[in-house]
């Protein structure tokens, strides 16, 4: 199963420029079997293109992208709104914990270095000792820090999942991540992912997919 775990839309990441709509039927066109949405901090987006996705037979996971003093983290199975503040790591991590869900650091090496001289040593260390996977795949960073967030993956033996992080239609599919079954519902998805069984892929390295361009498909 193919899933973009990692979208924006415009209804509530004001950053984005994707309409749940569109975003739907160029998944579908593109090739993808699912998407997660996973707004800034809320999570009306995700329920809205949730259930387009059930009214046109197209699965939507809903998750969250939280900003918290360790950085950005992915969150499936906590279906709330973070507060407008930044979150302490610990706090969303215990509260993540107790409902079962899964939480992932997003994007850890986005053009800046390895996530530890970002955070230092301790600091990195905790965050990855607490976490379920990394996105080591992020289509809004380039490939250099891609590769250096799957060497630290490797090293924490953590899986890895890929997500385009489009804010833009054509981004869509960019980076995923590939499920050795169908999944359901966002407990599938949760269950996989803490199992590992999932890879990240750049879209180019699934042939079935349809590469974009410039906002056109190819």
């Amino acid at each position: 199963m193919l899933v973009d775990m990692h979208v924006h839309t415009i209804i509530s990441s004001p950053c984005s420029f994707i309409h749940p709509e569109e975003l739907i039927e160029w998944a579908r066109e593109v090739g993808l079997d699912a998407l997660c949405v996973t707004e800034h901090d809320e999570v009306e987006g995700a329920m809205v293109a949730y259930e387009l996705g059930k009214q046109r037979g197209f699965s939507v996971f809903r998750g969250v992208e939280i900003y918290t003093d360790l950085g950005d983290m992915l969150v499936f199975g906590l279906l709330r709104d973070a507060p407008s503040w930044i979150v302490p790591f610990e706090e969303l991590w215990r509260e993540v914990r107790e409902v079962g869900g899964a939480i992932i650091p997003a994007h850890p090496c986005r053009n800046q270095g390895s996530l530890f001289e970002i955070l230092g040593d301790e600091k990195a260390e905790a965050l990855l000792r607490r976490s379920d996977a990394l996105e080591v795949l992020n289509g809004g960073t380039n490939r250099e820090y891609n590769r250096l967030a799957m060497e630290i993956a490797r090293s924490y033996r953590l899986p890895g999942v890929g997500g385009s992080d489009a804010h833009h239609l054509a981004q869509v599919g960019r980076c995923l991540t590939v499920f050795q079954r169908e999944l359901e519902n966002e407990e599938d998805l949760i269950e996989e992912i803490k199992s590992g069984r999932c890879q990240a892929r750049y879209i180019e390295e699934v042939p079935s997919l349809r590469k974009t361009q410039g906002g056109e498909k190819k």
